[in-house]
């Protein structure tokens, strides 16, 4: 399914995919985990395997870069070091993205998100 208006062809997630390897993200996502919880670690995990998976059309891996990006990265709107609220905003996000790409999201990748779920916990 491609969503309307949207030209695959201008997009080009090489330099992301430059940036953003399984070993830095999943080192980022450790040092985050115990404040996200481990049902938003893993939401991020099925996000992580979907944008990975070569079934996942170029709009999905956009939004899933979007999201996981964003999840990883310093700037934030509500800085992740603010008590109690410092998370949300991540939160937010993946749950967005996850919202987005749900229909992607097969068995294959739940399983394998666990997996990688089970070595972060």
């Amino acid at each position: 399914m491609l969503k309307e208006g949207f030209d695959p062809k201008s997009v080009n997630l090489t330099e992301f995919e430059s940036k953003f390897s399984e070993k830095t993200f999943l080192s980022s996502l450790k040092k985050d985990s115990k404040k996200l919880g481990e049902e938003k670690v893993y939401d991020a995990l099925k996000l992580f395997h979907c944008y990975k998976s070569a079934k996942t059309p170029v709009f999905a891996k956009t939004t899933i870069a979007g999201a996981l990006g964003y999840l990883t990265s310093d700037y934030d709107i509500v800085p992740d070091s603010m008590p109690v609220y410092g998370m949300v905003d991540d939160i937010a996000i993946i749950d967005r993205a996850l919202n987005e790409v749900k229909e992607h999201i097969d068995e294959q990748i739940e399983v394998e998100a666990k997996q990688t779920l089970k070595a972060i916990f």
